[in-house]
Parts: C-alpha cells; sequence; structure tokens
C-alpha cells in the first residue's frame, strides 16, 4: 500500500500543474506588491468576520478583485486548481477503496 501511494505523490509531484505551481508561487511570493494585498485582504477577511460591515466587505471585495487581476495570479490559481482535483480524486477513490474493504468486512463477520 505504501508503495503505490509514493506512485501517486510521485504522480502528482511530477506534473506539469504541480511543478507550475511552485514556480509560479516562488515568483508570487517575491512580489511586494501581491505580498501587500495579500496581507490586506486577510486582514479585511478578519475585520469582516468579527464586524459584519458592508463597508468592509466592498473593500474586501475590491482588493480581491486586484488580486485576481493579476496574471501571474490567475495562472497560479488555474494550476493550483487542477492539482487539487487530482487530489480530490485520490481521495474520492481511496474512500470507495475503504467503504469496500470495510463493507465487505462487515458482511464477512
Amino acid at each position: 500500500m505504501n508503495e503505490a501511494l509514493d506512485e501517486v505523490i510521485f504522480t502528482i509531484k511530477n506534473s506539469i500543474d504541480y511543478k507550475k505551481c511552485l514556480e509560479l508561487k516562488e515568483k508570487l511570493a517575491q512580489s511586494s506588491d501581491v505580498n501587500l494585498l495579500v496581507t490586506n485582504i486577510k486582514r479585511l477577511q478578519k475585520e469582516y468576520v468579527k464586524s459584519n460591515d458592508l463597508k468592509i466587505k466592498e473593500e474586501l471585495d475590491e482588493k480581491i478583485k486586484n488580486l485576481e487581476e493579476i496574471p501571474i495570479y490567475n495562472i497560479y490559481m488555474k494550476h493550483l486548481e487542477k492539482v487539487n482535483e487530482m487530489i480530490d480524486i485520490i481521495k474520492e477513490r481511496l474512500n470507495c477503496y475503504f467503504d469496500n474493504l470495510l463493507n465487505e468486512e462487515t458482511i464477512i463477520n
């Protein structure tokens, strides 16, 4: 089982999407503009959760819109979504596998 999991992890880590995510994440981390924007978004999210103030929500939405207008961020998010889809498929298959395994044990006992 460990070998099969290692192979799955190896496949994901060697996928084009995963490698591109790492590359783009590094580029995003080096951008002070992006970092400042992300910091502001996180701060506004916390403030909005605490206050439920619509002005804060509007400002938050504007900052998110600004972030989504950055091309490298959009490319990163598309690759990240594909990596997450791969992980979700694997999780779903593992859940089915274990459900079937447990159901077989229940029937036998």
